[in-house]
């Protein structure tokens, strides 16, 4: 699966520039900063439309936790929304707790709609 080297997003094949970044995709992202934790991550939000999606993406950047985003969506460019959420935010494995609560946290203050569910 292609993806975006700025915003992170896992695109279906065959997508070649990122509609938000307008940059190429590449086939691997780009290591992170920790290699001992390289490809250990976890699925714990799924939302359904792309500003929901980078208001997550902020939050839990603001806080250090480097997200990734798989987009499961048909048609990438287009939104899908309500019940038909698509878009899957993952941390590393060590860092989910803090993103679970951090989350949970902006659930409960109304920062976050709740169409987004944990995984």
């Amino acid at each position: 699966m292609p993806f975006c080297p700025q915003c992170r997003y896992e695109y279906k094949v065959g997508v070649k520039t990122c509609p938000e970044c307008k940059v190429d995709l590449e086939e691997n992202l780009p290591e992170l900063d920790d290699p001992t934790h390289q490809n250990e991550y976890v699925e714990l939000y799924m939302v359904s439309n792309r500003m929901e999606a980078e208001v997550v993406l902020s939050l839990l950047r603001e806080h250090g936790i480097e997200p990734l985003v798989r987009d499961l969506r048909s048609f990438p460019v287009l939104p899908d929304f309500g019940r038909r959420a698509r878009l899957r935010i993952a941390v590393l494995v060590d860092k989910e707790a803090e993103a679970r609560k951090l989350l949970t946290e902006a659930q409960e203050d109304g920062a976050l709609t709740e169409q987004g569910t944990f995984l």
